[in-house]
């Protein structure tokens, strides 16, 4: 689920949901080791993790007060917009058997304080992707082309290694088809082999997801663009830390 400004908000679909015990007996587990890092029984190596359009935001917290459930943390400015943005974070810690993730209950921007409770183990599978993947914001056009079927829209989403097109509904493409996939980056319109992999609606549109098979050429293009979409979007993100606009 994409909100109104283009962040993904936490579904079942992004973090699998780990059971130790039980729910109860694991959020116990939790905050007793968030509370011996507190007390200073264990080093604090506490690191939160958002998302932000695709792109990892990652820094420090010290837990400052725990009651009933809830616990206060001092996060990092941009980690508290993200926070907001997605109303939940992800915990690191080589104390904690498995990642976290943490519903944000409240922040204080001024004070960049934040407030979780509703703890869980989760597993997350983007921290397995083998490529940086970015949301583009940018109306970039895109197309792939098989014998017999073609698919023009826009780019949703990039990595070096796929690309994920916008598009109307319509084509009978086949799984594995194989084709030119024609992106018409800012800077240079490039040709590259791919192969679809498989489509999903993003009513009224479609999500078609192909697979590169990139040469070291276009390999460097879609690095700079990719870059440069990171940059963009850090920028966006320090601007609504600077302004307050979440």
């Amino acid at each position: 689920m994409i909100n109104s400004k283009g962040v993904e908000l936490y579904s079942p679909n992004q973090y699998q949901l780990l059971t130790v015990e039980d729910v109860q007996r694991d959020e116990a587990a939790i905050i007793e080791v968030l509370s011996a890092i507190m007390n200073d029984n264990i080093p604090n190596d506490l690191e939160l993790l958002n998302y932000y359009r695709e792109v990892p935001v990652s820094f420090g917290a010290t837990v400052e007060f725990i009651e009933r459930g809830v616990v206060d943390m001092t996060v990092h400015k941009l980690q508290s917009v993200t926070m907001l943005l997605q109303n939940m974070t992800i915990i690191k810690s080589r104390h904690l058997p498995h990642c976290v993730i943490a519903r944000v209950l409240k922040v204080y921007r001024k004070r960049n304080l934040a407030l979780l409770n509703q703890f869980s183990y989760v597993h997350i599978p983007a921290e397995q992707r083998m490529y940086v993947r970015v949301i583009v914001s940018d109306r970039v056009e895109a197309s792939f082309h098989a014998e017999r079927e073609e698919v023009r829209g826009t780019i949703s989403d990039f990595s070096y290694g796929g690309v994920a097109i916008l598009a109307p509904p319509g084509s009978l493409l086949k799984e594995n088809a194989r084709g030119i996939i024609t992106l018409s980056l800012p800077d240079s319109e490039i040709e590259v082999p791919g192969i679809f992999l498989r489509a999903c609606d993003s009513n009224p549109f479609k999500i078609y997801i192909f697979k590169l098979e990139t040469d070291k050429k276009n390999e460097r293009i879609i690095s700079q663009f990719i870059f440069g979409q990171q940059v963009k979007i850090l920028r966006e993100l320090k601007e609504m830390c600077l302004y307050g606009h979440t």
